[in-house]
């Protein structure tokens, strides 16, 4: 069961979404994954506008690039920036810091340094719980909010406790599970 705010935000496209209360986010009994797909990241030259669009063509978030900040891209519709609770970018050198293997050498895709790697930080999992069209306020800090709607899943990462969604289309396609109805890690 999850428990909401009486806060509405609504997203980009208008939708109410009521604020998710991620103090009371129950992860005891959850499912451990990973993300099993290789993903492109491209060193981003800045000022790329990321609109990260769910599995119905809703905007869950959207990000202005910094330079050298790392542009996860895992197909033409799921593409995102990865930020810490401050709202800071993930950096495109440094992505070796976030539980990630560097898979291939560097080339170039559409004018950007890329590379590919494979996660491997493990996270906890809440899959499918999203129901309603849901907030998760300052996501990736003050202001920067994660909208998320029916069969999302909510994350828990391992190491820095950090709880943020993946919508449906993207979980079925690039995660896997490890180890169901485990105690949260």
């Amino acid at each position: 069961m999850l428990y909401y705010t009486d806060e509405i935000i609504n997203n980009e496209d208008g939708i109410q979404c009521q604020v998710l209360d991620i103090s009371k986010v129950d992860f005891s009994i959850s499912c451990v994954g990973r993300k099993k797909k290789e993903t492109t990241i491209l060193r981003a030259n800045g000022n790329e506008k990321i609109e990260t669009i769910n599995s119905t063509g809703l905007v869950e978030s959207t990000y202005i690039t910094n330079p050298d900040d790392a542009i996860f891209v895992n197909n033409e519709e799921d593409i995102y920036v990865p930020r810490d609770a401050y709202g800071n970018a993930w950096q495109f050198d440094f992505i070796e810091n976030h539980g990630y293997e560097v898979t291939s050498d560097t080339f170039f895709h559409n004018g950007n340094m890329a590379i590919n790697v494979k996660s491997t930080k493990l996270s906890s999992l809440l899959p499918e719980i999203i129901t309603i069209p849901t907030c998760i306020k300052d996501a990736w800090g003050k202001g920067s909010h994660q909208f998320l709607f029916m069969g999302a899943t909510l994350k828990k990462d391992i190491d820095s406790g950090k709880i943020t969604g993946i919508d449906k289309g993207a979980f079925d396609e690039t995660w896997e599970i490890l180890e169901h109805n485990v105690k949260s890690l």
